[in-house]
């Protein structure tokens, strides 16, 4: 790749502390009508006692006490949303690493380390840098090079629809409720559509929706 075509390095984050998280909410109906998404048996299963003790210290606690565990998947697809959504502002507000932009990085400092790597400099000053750095970053930015990016905002919502499919699916089994791939599709594109998340819908889009809930690698 010319350097010339190359991205800027990535830009430096704030502390962690000035991030403010965004909170996302269901309207009662919705939340209702996920519940009837998931299979009968979630709610007909009372909430464990620590789950409710736990979720009510949370600074953004329930709106309601929890009783079912169908209520939980539903709290905790709030979740997941509320962390997409957050990730989505930070993304678009800061420069995040991707594959050409660290590429980008690599090269400055490489050209940076020029005078040390060919004999431009005396050699105790040479001997600051190690000998193999060059080599390791020359071998970092090949790796880099094979990777198949994809956009940032197509990866942050390829992690949402996966983690709202772990919980669903593990609250799901170690309750001995059988739930199907197509149930959890259905799940997941109602709850991205009550958040108004863009992407590909169940019912005009359900392969493209199908390789970010399911992905095969």
């Amino acid at each position: 790749m010319p350097r010339a075509k190359c991205e800027k390095p990535p830009g430096p984050l704030p502390a962690i502390e000035h991030f403010r998280r965004l909170t996302f909410r269901f309207r009662d109906e919705q939340w209702r009508r996920l519940v009837d998404l998931l299979p009968n048996r979630l709610a007909l299963l009372d909430v464990p006692s620590d789950y409710k003790e736990n979720a009510e210290k949370k600074p953004h606690a329930p709106r309601w006490l929890l009783k079912t565990m169908a209520d939980v998947v539903v709290h905790e697809t709030e979740g997941a949303i509320s962390s997409y959504l957050t990730t989505e502002r930070v993304s678009s507000e800061y420069r995040m690493p991707t594959a050409a932009n660290v590429r980008a990085a690599i090269q400055r400092l490489r050209d940076a380390l020029k005078p040390f790597v060919d004999g431009s400099v005396d050699t105790d000053t040479a001997d600051i840098v190690p000998a193999e750095l060059d080599e390791a970053l020359a071998a970092r930015e090949r790796q880099i090079g094979g990777w198949r990016s994809s956009p940032v905002s197509r990866r942050n919502l390829q992690l949402l629809c996966g983690a709202i499919r772990v919980f669903v699916t593990n609250i799901a089994g170690a309750n001995d409720a059988m739930i199907s791939n197509q149930d959890v599709l259905k799940y997941i594109d109602f709850a991205l559509v009550c958040a108004r998340i863009d992407h590909p819908h169940l019912g005009k889009h359900r392969d493209r929706l199908t390789a970010l809930v399911f992905p095969k690698d």
